[in-house]
């Protein structure tokens, strides 16, 4: 009897249907968005801090003085712009020929039905755990009386019942009683299949790349010959703007960002679609990051406090030995190398920094001017213009 009343058949499942499916766009094969749409996520969210920067908009949200930009960058924003598309050209030549065009699916009411089936094996496990630990449950089983013990597939059934919301119709098959699924199980196996599931792949997949791009960050930064003639490009650029975040050498671009990368996705078994919204999130952050705005209500803040600030420090001179993380803290944190934006130290540098970078302007400017008692030559020169 224990075994008749915690065991139960588990229901069929629809044809799977293995297959295509149709395109996102139909215009555009699904196996060319993992590297189209963020190189086009890319430019968009560029113009727009670009037109934000050209046209003088939230000047208070502003990281870094006119000055500073005059006088520490090292690379011009047309250089910065040219590198940025002969880097995404190649990027996108080879993610063409690591494309992906045999995805295969089953068909989503058969992805339902599988989870389904999971959580009615779980709420088996759950009865046979009640039943073998001796405990009653006479909120749930009430079609029994102390003279009168329920029979099994009684007692399943009311149990079911209370659980998922089942009716009182029980289909019999040979001697095992198969319960079809509850709406509320259906309803379950929906919000999983749609929603939980893929949220845990991307939580892995952001674990995976944010841990991959830690260590081979901080490896170029450690690595002398690497950072002087790989990594220091993207150094370059000390007051960052949003363009300037693919500003890197292609002895970086190629390994980190056109296969690691895209192997951190398939490792988390992220499909096209799902690897092509990772790399517009990713493309999205890495941007901002980059802009040079320190913005209020930063969506990037959520993973990342503080972001665009945490990652402004690092392209500083004085703190690349610090913050190498590309999406959390986490391993800064773990590995010592996390600086706060905040702290104290940190703010009288930048103080100390932009009152440099005046005083360089400030030098710049009377150089060029001429010069308040001029010579007779220059005097005369002047008089035959006039």
């Amino acid at each position: 009897m224990a075994s008749n009343f915690t065991t139960a058949s588990l229901p069929s499942l629809p044809p799977p249907e293995l297959g295509p499916r149709d395109s996102l766009l139909p215009f555009l094969a699904d196996h060319h968005l993992p590297y189209l749409v963020p190189a086009v996520f890319y430019w968009l969210i560029s113009f727009v801090f670009h037109f934000i920067d050209t046209r003088g908009f939230f000047s208070k949200y502003k990281l870094h003085t006119s000055a500073e930009d005059l006088t520490k960058n090292r690379a011009s924003r047309r250089d910065v712009i040219k590198f940025a598309l002969v880097q995404q050209a190649a990027q996108c030549v080879l993610g063409y020929l690591m494309a992906d065009d045999g995805e295969q699916f089953v068909s989503s009411e058969h992805a339902v039905a599988l989870w389904a089936q999971k959580l009615r094996a779980v709420e088996i496990v759950f009865l046979k755990c009640v039943h073998s630990a001796g405990l009653t449950m006479p909120w749930v089983i009430h079609g029994a009386t102390a003279s009168e013990p329920a029979s099994p597939a009684v007692a399943r059934q009311d149990l079911f019942g209370s659980l998922v919301g089942h009716s009182s119709q029980l289909t019999i098959n040979g001697n095992r009683a198969v319960m079809p699924f509850a709406p509320a199980e259906l309803l379950l196996a929906k919000v999983i299949y749609w929603a939980l599931f893929p949220l845990g792949q991307y939580i892995l997949a952001m674990i995976l790349a944010d841990t991959f791009q830690y260590f081979t960050h901080r490896a170029f930064h450690v690595n002398k010959w690497l950072y002087k003639h790989v990594h220091s490009m993207h150094h370059d650029i000390y007051v960052p703007f949003a363009y300037g975040a693919f500003y890197n050498h292609p002895l970086e671009t190629i390994p980190i960002d056109g296969i690691g990368f895209p192997f951190c996705l398939s490792l988390a078994g992220l499909d096209n679609r799902q690897a092509a919204l990772f790399g517009a999130i990713w493309t999205f952050k890495t941007v901002v990051d980059h802009c040079g705005y320190d913005f209020p209500y930063n969506p990037c803040n959520i993973v990342c406090p503080n972001s665009v600030l945490f990652h402004d420090l690092h392209h500083q001179t004085w703190g690349m030995k610090y913050n190498f993380s590309v999406y959390g803290a986490f391993w800064d944190w773990v590995m010592g190398t996390r600086w706060s934006p905040h702290d104290s130290n940190a703010q009288a540098k930048y103080r100390k920094s932009r009152a440099h970078a005046e005083v360089a302007v400030a030098k710049a400017k009377s150089r060029a001017q001429p010069s308040s008692e001029p010579s007779v030559g220059e005097s005369s020169a002047v008089s035959i213009k006039a």
